[in-house]
């Protein structure tokens, strides 16, 4: 029985150096096929091994070695979890937990390169190494491993993980829709969500926030209209989740549903979940930041948030602050700030982005290129049109960058009316004209 052990270390030593599929392919090399060399479905010629080993600045027999080796298990068979794989796991656990999520990133790193005779030990590695650096802000790089391990689930049917596979699809949305690619967010996200209907966990909080993150980005598009998504019950179901109570009983329900589908293994993922949220408040966060990002999202349209769900706001990003990562305080805080903009608390909403953006990673452009325009909102409530003038314009430059012109344009709009509104006519006609030519801009993919 023989191993694909050259893809294994293949993808293994790609991932060492930070590089994506693109970033190894070259002409006569190309993504698609070092994709299938790392999946064991093509076998690599001595040309191809030289080529790669100069490319990964290693030596050829690194990689040939790695070939063929017998009497090892296939790395495609289910096998029971290694333990000197699950308590690497572990370990990368409490480093993520204690806040240390580049150390984390290393071990769950060295985890997935150990876990040669497990597809089930490499999915729980990769998923660790995704959602860790999706928090260090290494947002390209948590696509690819999210994508991985999604490819891994569906190569393995009847394997269940339903809920670990939803968690990974809104991740996966969500950073896309961070990084500005907003067609393959829409693409990805709604065809998750008719999955999550089919499995019977589409009242859970992931599925909510990947409901919430869809909408979103329809809106980013400017296409409000065409998404069948009703916002309402979105955001009725995500301020339900500010009750941990409600939080177990999605869960628990959806293990009901899994268990008469007779998916045993997915009832008992989603009745530990239940469990989890019930007597952990780290993991009860998730369903906070669901609640404040649908929220966020909602005001982010222009929609109102009444003044009670405010006040049940304000403990959750609390929560979020006091036990979630530095990502999910900043972003829930982020959130926040437009909440209080839409609710006319102006200077309080100037404070919290400005604190919130001071800690949002560089890679999470949309919500910082938000947090900016919440800012610059801010400042013109109160008056001080100069410094929100810079605002909107950085705003403006920021989501025009990520190709997102249609709402670089709006932004641009809203300074215009600003202007007019301050007396400076001839500022105001220069900016509407730049915003009427920034709508010509093609709009992010």
């Amino acid at each position: 029985m023989t191993t694909n052990n050259f893809g294994q270390k293949l993808r293994s030593l790609r991932l060492q150096r930070g590089l994506s599929q693109n970033d190894l392919a070259e002409p006569g090399l190309s993504a698609g096929y070092i994709s299938l060399l790392e999946n064991g479905k093509r076998p690599p010629t001595s040309e191809v091994i030289l080529r790669i080993a100069a490319r990964l600045d290693v030596s050829p027999e690194v990689l040939s070695s790695a070939q063929e080796v017998s009497a090892q298990p296939r790395a495609t068979d289910i096998a029971e979890p290694d333990y000197a794989t699950q308590i690497s796991l572990l370990q990368g656990d409490l480093a993520f937990a204690d806040g240390d999520i580049s150390a984390a990133c290393d071990i769950f790193e060295a985890a997935l390169e150990n876990a040669v005779h497990s597809v089930a030990d490499q999915m729980e590695a990769i998923h660790r190494l995704a959602h860790a650096c999706e928090h260090l802000g290494e947002l390209d790089r948590a696509v690819e491993l999210y994508r991985q391990w999604l490819d891994l689930h569906q190569r393995q049917r009847g394997s269940g993980w339903v809920h670990k596979w939803l968690v990974c699809a809104t991740a996966l949305t969500r950073c896309m829709l961070e990084l500005g690619r907003l067609d393959e967010a829409v693409t990805f996200g709604v065809e998750s969500l008719a999955q999550a209907r089919t499995l019977g966990v589409h009242e859970t909080p992931p599925a909510v926030e990947l409901a919430s993150s869809v909408q979103y980005t329809h809106h980013c598009r400017g296409d409000d209209g065409r998404t069948d998504i009703d916002s309402g019950a979105v955001e009725e179901a995500a301020t339900a989740f500010l009750s941990r109570d409600v939080q177990v009983a999605a869960y628990s329900e959806a293990a009901r549903a899994a268990e008469e589908n007779g998916d045993q293994e997915s009832a008992h993922a989603l009745l530990v979940e239940a469990l989890h949220t019930k007597v952990m408040e780290s993991r009860a966060v998730a369903a906070d930041r669901v609640a404040v990002t649908a929220m966020a999202h909602i005001s982010y349209q222009g929609g109102r948030i009444p003044a009670q769900l405010q006040l049940d706001v304000r403990p959750a990003v609390q929560r979020l602050q006091g036990h979630g990562t530095a990502v999910d305080a900043a972003l829930g805080t982020a959130g926040f700030a437009n909440i209080l903009l839409n609710s006319g608390e102006s200077e309080e909403a100037h404070r919290t982005a400005t604190e919130a953006l001071a800690t949002m990673p560089a890679a999470y452009r949309l919500s910082r290129a938000q947090t900016v325009l919440t800012i610059g909102r801010a400042l013109r409530d109160l008056s001080q049109y100069q410094q929100a003038q810079d605002s909107y314009e950085s705003a403006s430059a920021l989501l025009i960058d990520m190709g997102l012109g249609w709402l670089g344009a709006n932004a641009l709009f809203e300074l215009a009316e600003m202007l007019e509104h301050a007396g400076d006519a001839s500022g105001a006609l220069s900016v509407y004209r730049t915003a009427s030519k920034t709508l010509r801009v093609p709009r992010g993919t």
